[in-house]
């Protein structure tokens, strides 16, 4: 549910901090350079030592960030830091949750991403709603709403079991 394109509230924060569209654009384009930068780095990462490890990475620097706007949505140089963690955030998240979802689906790889993709397109819809509505209301209500989601989806992560690989000596004979 918290999946709804925080960067475009990002660029509206600002646009309203800076009192420049040319300046919201140039952070919204250095965000997705640190996105560009640093998403093979963490899939190379999770490779090495694991989806979870990495994500439970991500979801922790996505709980930082949201609750820091509480406190500092006004903030200039924050403004600016928060593309650049928010760049890393969406490299440690973007493709190591699909090669999660992936590991875990046994034969079903493409059933199970399908499934993934249908489900956060279909969330995509009531997120949106609920992060406008709430934004409507105040946006510190957003980022307190989105650092509960952020906690709850560490918390919940714990519990995934990764998939173990099996070796080949490990593997049943007959």
């Amino acid at each position: 549910m918290a999946n709804f394109g925080l960067y475009m509230f990002l660029v509206i924060i600002a646009k309203q901090v800076f009192d420049s569209i040319l300046i919201s654009l140039v952070l919204y384009a250095v965000f997705n350079l640190v996105t560009v930068l640093f998403v093979s780095y963490f899939g190379s990462l999770s490779d090495k030592v694991g989806r979870k490890k990495v994500l439970l990475g991500g979801y922790l620097l996505f709980l930082i960030i949201t609750l820091l706007f509480v406190f500092l949505i006004n903030n200039p140089l924050f403004i600016i830091a928060s593309f650049v963690i928010y760049g890393l955030v969406y490299a440690f998240t973007i493709s190591n949750q699909k090669a999660l979802v992936s590991d875990l689906a046994g034969e079903m790889k493409g059933t199970s991403l399908g499934f993934f993709y249908f489900v956060t397109g279909l969330v995509n819809i009531p997120a949106g709603i609920i992060a406008g509505t709430l934004w409507d209301f105040s946006p510190k209500t957003m980022f307190i709403y989105l650092s509960c989601l952020a906690f709850i989806s560490l918390i919940l992560l714990i519990f995934v079991k990764e998939k173990q690989e099996i070796t080949p000596e490990a593997r049943p004979q007959g």
